[in-house]
């Protein structure tokens, strides 16, 4: 099958690395996988298993922008040429791009909702889902019929977010705990919480930050790991936070960290105090993979990811307390520890890519099947 993916670009962040596991398993299928988008720091990773990258869609958030609009002639041009059989779009740019298209090639078109996209007019006036939204989770599925309503909505159908678990976990396996925190500055004493997600302020890492101070004062041996690229006022702010908290000299900052592996290795709890309703939490399901214990915000897909807290601790979004709390309960019983880290190990292998490419074949084979 000849699919084409569009997006809005190729950076770092969960809908690039969704894609990128998603079209290693279709061209490990056999189907033959092309991407439009614009660039980012992840081109070179899709080039190695894309029969093309096409890098025409502008870095624009609305619909209407003359740029984007002028992409269409060769949009239509390359689903033509390159008989595609399918158009899978990730982002509303994308989605508005690919149902303007089809309107000039007979192709099927399907979406993913990676997010809570909220009810702006022009979502009301051009809905450009396609003939089927894919939602990353349950909690995704009913959020879309919530903010837009059934009747208003094509077929939905819920495909969760895989990951490649047996690849990520041999990577984590390979690495020398002793070595991973030495790197960081850690003796084996020492109760690292990794913080790893794209730094934005929604991610809430100024929010651990201020929790992380509380709870430091009552176990000195805590240490707090930032790992992830982002807003660059957003880090700036972070790190003057962790000055004016006397902190520098307890919580490290790595940056943009591709071996994910070595700050999964070194740590021993996962942090993800998120301030918005995450869809789903890819990041949370990697730690999960790598056998950390998870303390996650208690809305959104987190709380489903988590099994309602059977598999990590929850508290309340942006609850400062609450989050105190989680921290000093992994820190003080390894034991609890010990039992989160086998629960989520084992159900995050519910969530594999294998899983994931499988299910979204099946809504490419009920929509062209429709087509017929």
């Amino acid at each position: 099958m000849k699919i084409l993916h569009i997006t809005s670009h190729l950076n770092t962040g969960g809908i690039t690395t969704y894609l990128l596991t998603l079209i290693k398993e279709q061209k490990k299928a056999g189907h033959e996988v092309s991407i439009w988008s614009s660039p980012g720091t992840c081109r070179d990773a899709f080039r190695e298993c894309c029969a093309e990258v096409v890098c025409d869609v502008p870095r624009c958030k609305s619909e209407l922008s003359p740029r984007l609009w002028a992409q269409l002639p060769g949009l239509t041009s390359f689903l033509k040429s390159r008989v595609i059989q399918i158009i899978h779009t990730h982002t509303r740019v994308g989605q508005v791009l690919a149902t303007a298209a089809t309107r000039f090639i007979d192709i099927p078109h399907v979406s993913t909702a990676h997010m809570f996209y909220k009810r702006r007019l022009g979502r009301r006036l051009f809905p450009c889902w396609g003939k089927t939204v894919i939602a990353i989770s349950q909690t995704m599925q009913q959020g879309l019929v919530d903010i837009f309503g059934a009747e208003n909505l094509p077929p939905i159908k819920v495909v969760t977010n895989g990951i490649d678990i047996f690849g990520l976990q041999s990577r984590v396996d390979k690495v020398d705990r002793h070595v991973a925190r030495g790197k960081y500055g850690y003796t084996q004493d020492h109760i690292v919480i990794l913080a790893l997600s794209r730094q934005i302020p929604v991610k809430g890492t100024h929010i651990l930050i201020e929790a992380f101070a509380i709870a430091h004062q009552q176990i000195p041996k805590l240490r707090l790991l930032i790992a992830g690229a982002g807003d660059e006022d957003y880090l700036a702010q972070l790190r003057e936070q962790v000055q004016r908290l006397k902190l520098q000299d307890v919580v490290v900052f790595i940056g943009n960290e591709p071996a994910i592996e070595e700050p999964f290795k070194a740590a021993d709890i996962y942090a993800a105090p998120f301030m918005w309703p995450e869809a789903f939490g890819l990041s949370i399901l990697e730690a999960m993979a790598a056998g950390l214990p998870v303390i996650g915000s208690d809305s959104g897909g987190i709380s489903e990811l988590l099994g309602r807290g059977s598999y990590g601790l929850l508290f309340q979004e942006a609850h400062v307390p609450e989050l105190v709390r989680c921290l000093i309960t992994y820190a003080k019983d390894p034991d609890l520890r010990r039992k989160m880290s086998a629960a989520a190990k084992q159900v995050s292998s519910d969530y594999s890519s294998e899983k994931m490419c499988r299910q979204i074949q099946e809504v490419y084979e009920e929509v062209l099947e429709a087509k017929r």
